[in-house]
């Protein structure tokens, strides 16, 4: 991956801002750096500025696993786009029979989790199995985490084994100490800002740190700029910064290179 603060990297930011283009975001580990509780996680005051800045000037979407009501209180400024869940809400048009549908297989996915021991939204207290999980019902998405958990493989072992038993089977993404449960036929990232991008001359800016963005590092066009947040793993992404704060840094050089244009 290139270095997007490199001379490389800026001048090829300044291309894609030389037309049309939407400009994508993840939230935890990208705008916000990841806490033990999904509920602890805002963006920094400095973060925080320079994001409304950037949603004046340009195009902006936030895609996210968070749900859309939740993730919008903790953002700055006004993106023209958040999309939660995913790509599964927040996006024009979407089908309600079909987010009703997969909120329909979340609910029962957690009457399942909850017969086996796991459907507590709470961090399990007990020592021994389950110790530390806790469940994060979005509605039309589960998230199961186990970053409190004192062994991470055992509880990664755990939550595979039993998320395999249930029916209907969810596409499982995995993420830092979670696991994403996805209904069948479920949008994701990529999906998402390809749609978006669709009115942009199908151009587009992505940052994101985790494995849930890699489905829009690994399909991208060529004439996207995809970011990876970290350096850590191996990424599709074209471009890295090396650590969240970085993310402040990417913000000021969209901002610089934007200049005084407006939002297209």
């Amino acid at each position: 991956m290139i270095e997007l603060l490199s001379d490389q990297g800026r001048n090829a930011l300044r291309r894609l801002l030389d037309g049309p283009a939407v400009f994508g975001f993840d939230f935890d580990g990208t705008l916000a750096p990841i806490r033990a509780r999904p509920d602890e996680v805002f963006m920094a005051p400095a973060m925080a500025e320079a994001f409304a800045e950037l949603t004046a000037r340009l195009p902006v979407a936030v895609i996210t696993g968070r749900g859309v009501a939740d993730v919008e209180p903790r953002l700055a400024g006004t993106p023209r786009w958040v999309v939660g869940n995913h790509g599964a809400e927040g996006l024009p048009g979407a089908d309600p029979a079909r987010l009703a549908a997969q909120a329909a297989a979340c609910a029962d996915w957690r009457r399942q989790l909850e017969d086996m021991g796991l459907g507590s939204t709470e961090p399990q207290p007990q020592s021994g199995e389950g110790e530390g999980i806790f469940l994060e019902d979005k509605t039309y998405t589960l998230c199961l985490h186990y970053r409190l958990a004192p062994d991470h493989a055992a509880a990664q072992r755990l939550l595979a084994e039993r998320v395999q038993t249930l029916a209907p089977a969810p596409r499982i993404v995995s993420g830092k100490c979670v696991l994403n449960l996805l209904p069948e036929g479920s949008a994701d990232k990529f999906a998402a800002l390809a749609r978006l991008a669709g009115g942009f001359g199908g151009n587009a800016f992505f940052i994101g740190d985790d494995d849930t963005d890699e489905a829009v590092f690994a399909q991208a066009p060529a004439s996207w700029i995809t970011v990876r947040v970290g350096s850590g793993r191996p990424s599709a992404a074209r471009f890295r910064i090396p650590d969240q704060e970085a993310v402040l840094d990417c913000l000021g050089l969209l901002l610089a290179l934007a200049g005084s244009r407006g939002v297209a």
